[in-house]
Parts: C-alpha cells; sequence; structure tokens
C-alpha cells in the first residue's frame, strides 16, 4: 500500500512545456492543517512542490478549474475532476535551490504543497551579498521581500500599476533601500516629469529643478543648448524651415562650433565636428548673422556694395542691425539677391531667448552659458558630475516645470548626455562597467508611446537594447503599461506589477512577463494596496511581496481626505497667493511675498 504524506494534494496529468496540468486527489478538503500551519488548495499564486528522487521541482498555480463535461481530448475535462494548472520555475538538488529545471515531470507523478522548510530552501539562494530588502513575502511574512540589485539594474526592469496601487510609494522604498542598505558608490538618476520625489530623497540625494526652491537645498536644472543634435535644437528654436534654409543654417552652426573649438581646453579634430557635436556655441551671433543676412540691402544693381547701417545692432541684446528699407522700383536700395526667407523663425529664435519658460536652456548659469565668441567657464563634465559624480547615491531631475511641448526633447537630451558620457569612460573608474547607474524614468508612457519617435524614445530604446554592455540600466514606471513601445517592455528582464484594473494594461503586462508566467496577470486587479508581483531577474521565483512604507513619502501619494475636510476652512486670499504663484510660474517663498 502505498503511503500518502499529508503535503500529497494530486498527480500530473499532462506536461506542456513548462505548464503542468495537476489533477486533485479525490474528496481533497480546500483547507487543510499541517504540523500547525493552515494551507488554501488552490490558490492561484500559490506555490507547489514535484519530487523526482533528490530533485524538488517547484511550480507556481496559475489556473485552478473542475471538469463537469464528459472526457474529451482536452486533457482536463475527466468528469467532475479539480485541476490545477502551474507553471514550472525552478528546482533545488541537495537543499540549494537555482532557476530552470533540468527535467520535467512525467504522467502521475506526485504534486505536494509547499512547506515552510521549503521555503527556506528557496529564498535562501539568495545572494545575501547583493540584494536590498523592500517588504515581506505575502504568503509567508516571516521571510523578507528582497530583490537581486545586478539582476535588476543591469537586465532593465518595469514598474507597472494602476494610481493608487502603491507605486510611487515602492519606487521612494527602492530609492531608500539602495541608499541605506550598504551601497555607498550607488548611482541612481530619477527622471520625475511630477515634482513627487524631492520630498523622499531626503539626506541620500540631490534634487535639480527648473525653479529651485533653495532654502530646501534644491539647485538649478539647466540643460545646455548646445549640446542638442541639430535637429532637436531646430525644432525647439527655430521651427520648420525650407531644405535649402535649414542646410544653410546647419553649415552657420558647424561652423561657429568649429571656432569656437579652439577655446576648449581639448580641442577635437576640425574633421569630426558636426552641427550635432556637443560643442558650445553662442546663440545669439548665429541669429545675429542670421538676421543680418536677411536685413541686408545693396546700393548697386550687382548687388556687391552694402548700403550703410541705419543704427548698429547688438548681439548680445539681440538687437538688429537697421538697413534702409528696399526700394520696391528699380532704385537702390535693393534687397538681399538670395534671402532665406526665414524671417518668422527668426523671430522665434529671438522669442525663445528672451523667454523666461526656457531659461534653463537658453539662459544658462554655472558657467555653462557661452560667450559670442563661444568661450565657457564650466564644461559638460562639470555638469554630468554634478548629477551623478557627487557624493550621494541619489539624483532627482525634477522636470516638472518644463513647458510640455519640449518634455520630450529635453528628458531625451538629459538622458543622452549622462549615457553618452559614460559610454565614452571606457575603463575610466566612473565609467558605466566600473560604477553602474541606474536610471528610473517616471511617468515612462509619456515618453516612450507605441510608434514614437522623440528624442527620449530614441535614447531610451538605445538604452534598453544595449546599456546592460555598459553599465547603465533602466526602471521604467508607469501607471499605463498599454500605450508603452512593447520592444522597450520586452527588454525589462523584471517584472513589478503592482494591482492594474485596466485590461489593455494587463495584456500588455501578461505579454511581457518573464518566464512564461504571464497567465499570473489575471491577479493583478486583486492586489491590495503596497502589494505587487515580481517575476524576473530581481527574485530567484516570482513572488508576491507586501512592500514597505516608505519613512520619506513621495508628494504623489494619494491625500487624507476625511483628515483635511475635517479641519478649518483655508483663508480665501491663498487663492491670490496661487494666481501669483502661476503667473510667476514658481512657488513664492514667504519672504518674497514679503518683498513683492
Amino acid at each position: 500500500m502505498t503511503r500518502e504524506w499529508p503535503t500529497l494534494i494530486g498527480y500530473v496529468e499532462s506536461v506542456k512545456g513548462g505548464v503542468v496540468t495537476i489533477r486533485l486527489r479525490d474528496n481533497m478538503p480546500t483547507f487543510i492543517m499541517i504540523d500547525g500551519h493552515s494551507y488554501r488548495i488552490g490558490q492561484v499564486g500559490a506555490f507547489l512542490r514535484i519530487p523526482l528522487g533528490y530533485n524538488q521541482l517547484y511550480l507556481v498555480c496559475t489556473l485552478v478549474g473542475a471538469a463537469a463535461a464528459p472526457r474529451t481530448e482536452e486533457p482536463n475535462s475527466s468528469p467532475g475532476h479539480r485541476w490545477l494548472s502551474a507553471t514550472l520555475f525552478g528546482e533545488s538538488i541537495g537543499g540549494v535551490f537555482d532557476r530552470g529545471v533540468s527535467q520535467y515531470p512525467t504522467i502521475e507523478d506526485e504534486v505536494h504543497l509547499v512547506s515552510p522548510q521549503d521555503m527556506r530552501v528557496i529564498y535562501g539562494s539568495t545572494n545575501e551579498d547583493g540584494v536590498i530588502t523592500v517588504g515581506h513575502i505575502a504568503a509567508a511574512s516571516g521571510i523578507s521581500g528582497d530583490l537581486n540589485l545586478g539582476g535588476m539594474v543591469t537586465k532593465h526592469s518595469a514598474v507597472v500599476g494602476s494610481t493608487g496601487s502603491g507605486k510611487s510609494n515602492f519606487i521612494a522604498v527602492l530609492l531608500e533601500a539602495i541608499a541605506t542598505q550598504g551601497f555607498p558608490a550607488a548611482r541612481l538618476l530619477v527622471i520625475d516629469p511630477h515634482g513627487e520625489y524631492a520630498s523622499a530623497v531626503g539626506q541620500y540625494g540631490r534634487v535639480f529643478k527648473i525653479r529651485p526652491d533653495t532654502g530646501e537645498g534644491e539647485l538649478p536644472l539647466y540643460v545646455p543648448f548646445w549640446a542638442l543634435p541639430f535637429d532637436e535644437l531646430q525644432a525647439i528654436a527655430l521651427g520648420q524651415m525650407q531644405p535649402s534654409s535649414e542646410t544653410a543654417v546647419r553649415d552657420d552652426i558647424t561652423a561657429l562650433k568649429k571656432a569656437a573649438a579652439a577655446h576648449l581646453k581639448n580641442t577635437p579634430l576640425d574633421a569630426a565636428i558636426t552641427a550635432d557635436s556637443p560643442i558650445p556655441f553662442s546663440l545669439k551671433r548665429l541669429w545675429f548673422e542670421l538676421d543680418d543676412f536677411e536685413r541686408q540691402t545693396f546700393q548697386d544693381k550687382e548687388k556687391t556694395k552694402p548700403s550703410q547701417k541705419i543704427s548698429e545692432g547688438n548681439a548680445e541684446d539681440l538687437l538688429p542691425n537697421q538697413y534702409p528699407a528696399p526700394n520696391p522700383g528699380n532704385q537702390a536700395p535693393f534687397a538681399h539677391p538670395r534671402p532665406r526667407n526665414i524671417g518668422k523663425q527668426l523671430e522665434l529664435l529671438r522669442s525663445r531667448l528672451q523667454d523666461s519658460r526656457y531659461s534653463f536652456l537658453f539662459q544658462l548659469g554655472e558657467g555653462l552659458a557661452p560667450n559670442l565668441k563661444g568661450e565657457i567657464g564650466n564644461d559638460l563634465h562639470h555638469l554630468v558630475q554634478s548629477w551623478v559624480g557627487h557624493e550621494k547615491p541619489l539624483t532627482v531631475l525634477d522636470v516638472s516645470g518644463l513647458p510640455p511641448d519640449v518634455l520630450s526633447t529635453i528628458v531625451g537630451t538629459l538622458i543622452r548626455i549622462v549615457y553618452d558620457l559614460l559610454y565614452w569612460a571606457l575603463d575610466l573608474p566612473i565609467s558605466g562597467r566600473n560604477q553602474p547607474l541606474l536610471i528610473v524614468l517616471e511617468e515612462a508612457h509619456l515618453f516612450l508611446p507605441e510608434g514614437g519617435d522623440s528624442a527620449a524614445h530614441r535614447t531610451i530604446s538605445r538604452i534598453a537594447k544595449e546599456g546592460r554592455k555598459y553599465g547603465v540600466g533602466l526602471c521604467v514606471v508607469t501607471q499605463r503599461p498599454g500605450e508603452i513601445d512593447s520592444t522597450i517592455l520586452s527588454q525589462c528582464g523584471t517584472m513589478i506589477a503592482l494591482r492594474l484594473t485596466n485590461s489593455a494594461d494587463r495584456s500588455k503586462v501578461e505579454s511581457a512577463m518573464p518566464d512564461d508566467l504571464g497567465a499570473l496577470s489575471g491577479m493583478l486587479p486583486a492586489l491590495r494596496t503596497g502589494e505587487g508581483i515580481v517575476l524576473g531577474e530581481a527574485m530567484p521565483i516570482p513572488s508576491r511581496i507586501q512592500f514597505f512604507k516608505a519613512r520619506h513619502r513621495p508628494l504623489g501619494d494619494d491625500p487624507n481626505v476625511p483628515w483635511a475636510w475635517r479641519q478649518d476652512r483655508p483663508d480665501g486670499s491663498q487663492y491670490e497667493s496661487a494666481l501669483n504663484n502661476w503667473r510667476n510660474q514658481t512657488d513664492m517663498t514667504d519672504k518674497e511675498k514679503t518683498n513683492a
């Protein structure tokens, strides 16, 4: 007579790749007690075990059902019996767990519940030197939820969850864990489109912002216009032009960059300089010379003798040279014979140079603004060093103050500046391979839409495909995974999925889940706030984790409605302050309000 172990729940009925169908024992109760531990049979996400000699195969339950119809060709359809569908994810040999399986089960192999001892075998396999603790296993509160930092960074990751699911809290917990759990040389760069994380960084990092609150230790965020490729600079500063005019402007910028390169500490080869090279030049001088070309008139029919200026302009102050107006007849002064007809574009450029909303780009501080000769006080390496080369592990680039129409271009430029510098660091100690960098991209659906071709999309796609080789990892964070480029999502080796209710979003996540565990997406609508499923490189097994609450909460957390509505109504004069903030595009301090 075969002995039945108390943990035995059923037998293998069919195997298709890594998916195993299990027939439950007859009269198997749904709730049992073993050694003082209670077990619910048939829980989606629960672990199961198949002993094969010295090997133990481990599975996760993804589907539960009962057959009521007479048997057909389907393996699950025998009359009346209950069945489970589970996916293989690893095995242990001699008490050592490893992902993947060396052999598959066969028909009638026994299937057992996973005991606390098995759980310790599974989770005890994690390399303790390379993990961070972000919560506890939901099914076993005594076991910490540890993420493998190396796998998460080098193989990229995606964090998805609906609004209010605890996504921002998890990112704050992740940042805090890396900063406080023994990684003093860590480098994390957070792109923050909504200004949520300044409050969550605390003493662990720096915050760069378009309009910083210096009293809170925030620093100004500058993006040098001369670091933008020509096409992106043209789109922001000049707009569309005819091909011939565009070529002429490109040539003028190249000439200005070649002239300015002579003032650099290390002058690059002349042949290597193009309009796309990150070399400083004076945009005011470009405007002045292009405008002068359009305004010039001539005193002879051959158009070789320019008219005398009525008034002298000034490039620094954006004042144009003034010439006598051209005579519409056949008399002097004559109009320019080959105008580029870019007057509208030049007006846009002049407007951008004076627009306070674009001061982060064109009115640079920190020695980054070129003079009319193209000379600068500080170069790009000082900028990147201030972002990711300081003594603290975290950096938040708060881009919430950017004009919406240039948000994607500027974010793409920010990331490209950092990535290219680390790429060309080669074997230096600051390179990505020697000191890896993790880029956390919040609200990623804004920058990575399906089929998009923005500056951010191109740069982030490049990092997703090749960043692993150069030590630059990507963490894509979004509440709308259904809108994100499928190629980029598929490059993420770790998926951290919090509660998702939208069917289109769940479908996208299911198709991108690693290890053939897409069926677990059915659990996503039922997850509790602050709870998530972790699959892929960051965990040895697919796990449901209840994440900690962040000590420094991001501003994106939900407001406490009952508490707020029980307070006294605020003074109505505050609406005037709000209007002043709107008009000044900033949060005015008390001192500024008094002076105003």
